[in-house]
């Protein structure tokens, strides 16, 4: 299941519990694009649950469009207790212009008043 919230009107944020499949992937894509067509720049907060099942397959193919769109990110914070989307998500910060801050589970209020300022 893919929780989708706002925190502000341009601060998207997404909590994933169970499947990152394909289709949550593609839904993700969809509402930054709708978002990005309102505002020139935003802020992204993503949360994986301890119940989310996330490949590396999964993850690798959102690198297109990160690519694509890594410019237009002010802030990032991921949440995550895996280790690997730690690691993956310190790499991403090549391609982003954006500040990103990883956070571990407990963090995350921590992590949502950071992206919310």
């Amino acid at each position: 299941m893919l929780s989708t919230f706002n925190l502000a009107d341009n601060i998207i944020g997404f909590i994933v519990d169970g499947s990152y499949d394909e289709r949550a992937v593609e839904s993700i894509q969809t509402q930054v694009i709708e978002k990005l067509e309102l505002f020139d720049k935003l802020s992204l907060y993503i949360e994986d649950t301890e119940n989310a099942d996330i490949s590396i397959k999964s993850v690798m193919k959102n690198v297109p469009f990160k690519l694509k769109t890594g410019n237009r990110f002010q802030k990032v914070a991921v949440v995550t207790d895996r280790k690997w989307l730690q690691v993956v998500s310190n790499f991403e910060k090549l391609f982003f212009s954006a500040e990103i801050r990883i956070f571990s589970g407990h963090q995350r209020l921590d992590a949502i008043q950071w992206i919310s300022h």
